[in-house]
């Protein structure tokens, strides 16, 4: 897409991405499927909605034409705040324009690796008046990070106001994941999005995550995570956020948030995650103590570039020596925990998830959120049991890992 300096170029440009958007809309179309990737809750009193895709019969577009109608719902006056890692659907880039032709002020901060793309979904965002492109004085694509290693990998919306499926109008919205705005890693893997509504407290925190971003702001040993100060760290009702990056040698975001359970034979512990390697050795050994405590545990992991599963050998021996099982499945792109057990002697069902993989840099080196959602009890659990369905909509087709047969092809 040609970019005009003038102001009638402007305009021209503009009507002819409005003309895009609306086809781009139409071609997005999800399959027919897509009402059973869907679900709804009520968390700490709040309106929860999942969506979920599942590539097994092709391009899914749930998730994309859910945050397409966040965005398309933000009225003039409101704000949109996002994050993106990285970017190919033409659609999504063309609702956030519409929106921000309609008033709404819409702010984005983009991964740096996109700033060269000539992908023309990145140069809809560049029309954006509040664009930015994260780079750090390291070389790294970060916002916050200072790592040359470091990426922008939290996958995050807020909206002041939108609407909801049912279309009923909300304020404080939030919207996070593990879906990028690819194909790849978005419409053709198995992904996750939650969507929260009216909880002011998170939407609040997240911003100010946001606002570090947004500013560039850096901490000394690439250090951001402090539960001390609060920094990167905002509790609310309906969920608890964990923002990355956080200094080496110090606590783990996903370890700390696990190990409030009490294992015994009742508990159930599932892992949904696109790649695990051996630089989170904390929360290897928390997976180790559900399984010494009684738990059962079960792990779907993605497929490495060479096919094999993507997971280190020494961890994947440790786990399955442990006694957990593992299923290799092809374009797993989720980042999600899915727990059942004793938590301070009450029986909870909890869902774990946004844009850390369970791998070193997720912790120390990008920018990441982990959420905590609030618990589910007694016999109704739809957030639960929607995560239970999508984690065995893959583990059920998966390959199964044992030692003999690693890489698990």
């Amino acid at each position: 897409m040609k970019l005009f300096s003038s102001p009638g170029g402007t305009r021209r440009a503009l009507a002819a991405v409005a003309a895009l958007a609306t086809a781009a809309t139409l071609l997005t179309a999800a399959p027919a499927a897509a009402a059973l990737h869907s679900a709804s809750a009520t968390i700490g009193g709040h309106p929860v909605w999942a969506h979920f895709t599942n590539p097994t019969a092709g391009r899914d577009y749930t998730i994309i034409n859910e945050l397409q109608r966040l965005i398309d719902g933000a009225p003039a006056g409101s704000t949109v705040r996002g994050t993106i890692h990285s970017l190919s659907i033409d659609s999504v880039a063309d609702a956030l324009l519409r929106a921000q032709q309609r008033g709404v002020t819409v702010m984005v901060v983009v991964d740096g690796k996109n700033a060269p793309s000539t992908d023309p979904a990145v140069a809809t965002v560049r029309l954006l008046t509040n664009h930015k492109f994260c780079t750090n004085a390291s070389g790294g694509n970060g916002c916050i990070s200072t790592s040359a290693d470091g990426d922008m990998h939290t996958k995050m919306f807020t909206f002041t106001a939108t609407k909801d499926p049912n279309g009923t109008a909300r304020s404080n919205v939030t919207w996070f994941g593990s879906a990028n705005l690819t194909y790849a890693t978005g419409t053709d893997a198995f992904n996750n999005t939650i969507t929260v509504y009216g909880d002011a407290a998170l939407m609040n925190g997240l911003n100010a995550n946001f606002a570090d971003m947004w500013n560039r702001r850096h901490y000394s040993g690439n250090n951001y995570y402090d539960s001390a100060s609060g920094r990167g760290y905002y509790q609310a009702t309906a969920a608890d956020a964990y923002a990355s990056p956080e200094g080496a040698g110090e606590t783990d975001t996903i370890a700390t948030r696990l190990n409030d359970l009490t294992p015994n034979s009742n508990c159930r512990l599932r892992i949904g995650m696109a790649s695990v390697t051996s630089g989170r050795p904390k929360v290897v050994d928390v997976v180790k103590a559900y399984r010494a405590g009684g738990c059962n545990v079960w792990m779907a992991v993605g497929t490495d570039s060479a096919g094999g599963i993507a997971m280190t050998r020494s961890v994947y021996d440790d786990l399955l020596t442990a006694g957990v099982a593992i299923r290799r499945k092809d374009d797993i792109h989720n980042k999600f925990f899915l727990a059942y057990g004793s938590y301070g002697g009450t029986y909870q069902y909890r869902v774990y998830t946004g844009s850390q993989n369970w791998t070193q840099d997720a912790l120390n080196e990008n920018d990441e959120i982990f959420v905590k959602m609030g618990p589910e009890t007694g016999t109704a659990h739809p957030l639960y049991d929607a995560y239970y369905t999508h984690f065995n909509e893959a583990y059920n087709t998966g390959v199964t890992c044992t030692k003999s047969n690693y890489p698990c092809r």
